[in-house]
């Protein structure tokens, strides 16, 4: 057996931010047996040295080398995870950290309850908390996918068993900037493991204070799009039963191919080779769920039925028109009775104001 409980793993590729806070974070573990394999991404480890003199002889602490010349954490990742040694591993971003207690809690959950894969209770730097995954009224355990609304939460921030992680099959997705770790957190999400959510437990915090962050810098939707497109090209998705294809495939429309088109500062700036890249990642959706659709707003179904079109004038047309729309448009389907899906706004708007 492991002499080590959890392996985090933290991408650090600029000096500059904070890393020795989120070392720090999970270091303060008082049961756990736990280690932080800081992976240096194109830098040389001594660049860190200063900010981890503090743990100067802790064995807990390790710095490795990687370089691929690729601006993607996708590569340090999965080099921290293919050396790692526990049977528990977790990554985290450089500039987040976690809760006082979380490693503690997290891993003493995990091997009280067998979990194989704990969703984290995610917090912003200022408290704000994130609702998803909304999961059904009292339940925190053994979730499904479909009826606990999981995909929403689909990046993979908490504790996941190695074995289970392994048996996927799935990697974080090498070369993107973005979108990198959808393909796994759908996979581990859906792969039929036992699924836990941390809500009740102290939490990740995403950092703010970055100097910059990779995740937040304006990119063409072409870029936008390349994880999506790289998914469409994976089979496992479409042997899903259809229920859960259709979970994934509402997830996508609504926080994926919608928001990257409607947040382009400016309509103008979608052109033709845009358009025809949504329309690519539409037409695939589609193809692996017909119905889910049927669980968009009205302003998502605008956005759809424009990316149908493959038309850059109609795309640019629906952003404009859905940016005055009013909060009906943007809550109720099209068809009444579709307000009654699981998926629906409408449903997820009641779902997030229940108090428990």
């Amino acid at each position: 057996m492991s002499a080590i409980d959890l392996d985090v793993v933290v991408a650090a590729h600029d000096p500059r931010r904070r890393v020795d806070r989120a070392v720090a974070s999970v270091l303060a573990a008082r049961d756990a047996r736990v280690r932080v394999i800081v992976v240096a991404h194109g830098r040389d480890p001594e660049e860190f040295a200063e900010q981890f003199a503090r743990f100067a002889g802790d064995g807990r602490l390790r710095v490795v080398p990687f370089a691929d010349g690729i601006p993607s954490p996708a590569g340090p990742f999965m080099h921290g995870l293919a050396i790692a040694e526990a049977p528990f591993v977790s990554i985290m971003g450089s500039d987040d950290l976690l809760a006082d207690g979380a490693v503690d809690a997290w891993v003493s959950h995990v091997q009280r309850a067998k979990t194989d894969y704990l969703i984290a209770r995610l917090e912003n730097h200022d408290g704000a908390v994130w609702r998803d995954p909304l999961a059904r009224p009292f339940r925190a355990r053994g979730l499904d996918p479909v009826r606990d609304r999981l995909n929403y939460r689909a990046a993979p921030l908490g504790v996941i068993r190695r074995s289970y992680l392994d048996a996927t099959g799935i990697a974080l997705t090498p070369g993107l900037s973005t979108g990198e770790d959808i393909e796994l957190g759908l996979a581990l999400l859906n792969a039929g493991g036992r699924i836990d959510d941390g809500r009740r437990l102290p939490a990740y915090l995403i950092g703010a204070d970055a100097p910059e962050r990779v995740t937040f810098a304006p990119r063409p939707l072409t870029d936008e799009l390349e994880a999506l497109r790289l998914l469409s090209e994976k089979r496992w998705i479409g042997a899903l039963p259809a229920k859960r294809r259709e979970a994934i495939a509402v997830k996508l429309w609504r926080l994926n191919l919608v928001p990257s088109i409607v947040v382009r500062a400016e309509p103008d700036v979608l052109g033709e080779n845009d358009a025809a890249a949504a329309a690519a990642v539409g037409g695939w959706l589609r193809s692996i769920a017909p119905h889910a659709e049927r669980s968009l707003s009205r302003t998502e179904t605008e956005i759809a039925h424009a990316v149908s079109s493959g038309d850059a004038d109609a795309l640019r047309a629906a952003v404009v028109r859905i940016r005055a729309a009013s909060r009906v448009e943007r809550l109720l389907t099209p068809r009444p009775a579709d307000n009654l899906r699981r998926d629906s706004m409408l449903r997820r708007e009641l779902r997030v104001r229940a108090p428990w």
